[in-house]
């Protein structure tokens, strides 16, 4: 299918998606669950205030658990542990952990991430209160307020077209980071976190290691 096509199907069935949602969960909570007649008219009425934003909220909040919360628990569950000959995992407690705070690379793309989170958030704070200061008081602060924020847009389309290229296939044998290597030590996983593989989920670096390996390669 072409991608413009697949694009635009894309938006038309998410938002319609999104649309009918909402207007069957109205539909299904005025009419069936809390019906506004009757002797308890006044209390269904107050129920379904109560229910509809959280009606309205589950959709979102499925998505999250399911991209966001399990990722994470699993990442923990399987940083506990490490691979065995034949399949399976075995419990291995604080090791992995032990192993990569005695790695350099580490300990750099630490200093790295935390360097960037003190310094980015506060700049971009102090740039967007200055704009919008500058912006209010002149004429064209409107047009000058789509110059600041179209490069935010331009951005997300970059990264777009950055995740199309990372998951098109390859030919079998070539990956595509140093998470799914099959070097197996802790300084492979802090490589990748201190070069850039933050696209990466960390389970990644989990998975691929080697049996016995835990992180030190042993």
């Amino acid at each position: 299918m072409n991608p413009a096509l697949q694009g635009l199907l894309t938006i038309v069935i998410g938002v319609g998606g999104c649309i009918a949602y909402f207007y069957f969960s109205n539909i299904f909570i005025d009419k069936v669950l809390f019906p506004p007649r009757g002797p308890n008219a006044g209390r269904n009425i107050n129920r379904a205030n109560m229910v509809r934003p959280w009606l309205f909220l589950l959709p979102a909040l499925l998505a999250l658990g399911l991209y966001l919360a399990y990722p994470v628990v699993e990442t923990l569950r399987l940083s506990l542990t490490e691979r065995v000959r034949g399949g399976g995992y075995e419990f291995v407690g604080l090791d992995n952990y032990r192993q990569m705070l005695r790695e350099p690379k580490f300990w750099e793309g630490f200093n790295n991430n935390l360097l960037w989170l003190i310094v980015v958030p506060a700049a971009s704070t102090a740039f967007g209160l200055l704009a919008a200061q500058l912006t209010d008081r002149i004429k064209w602060g409107a047009v000058a307020k789509s110059l600041i924020f179209m490069p935010m847009a331009i951005s997300f389309v970059g990264a777009a077209v950055i995740f199309k290229l990372i998951y098109d296939t390859r030919p079998a044998g070539r990956s595509r980071s140093a998470c799914s290597t099959q070097s197996g030590s802790a300084s492979t996983a802090a490589s990748a976190l201190s070069s850039g593989c933050g696209w990466c989920p960390p389970s990644c670096c989990w998975r691929s290691r080697p049996a016995r390996g835990r992180w030190a390669g042993r």
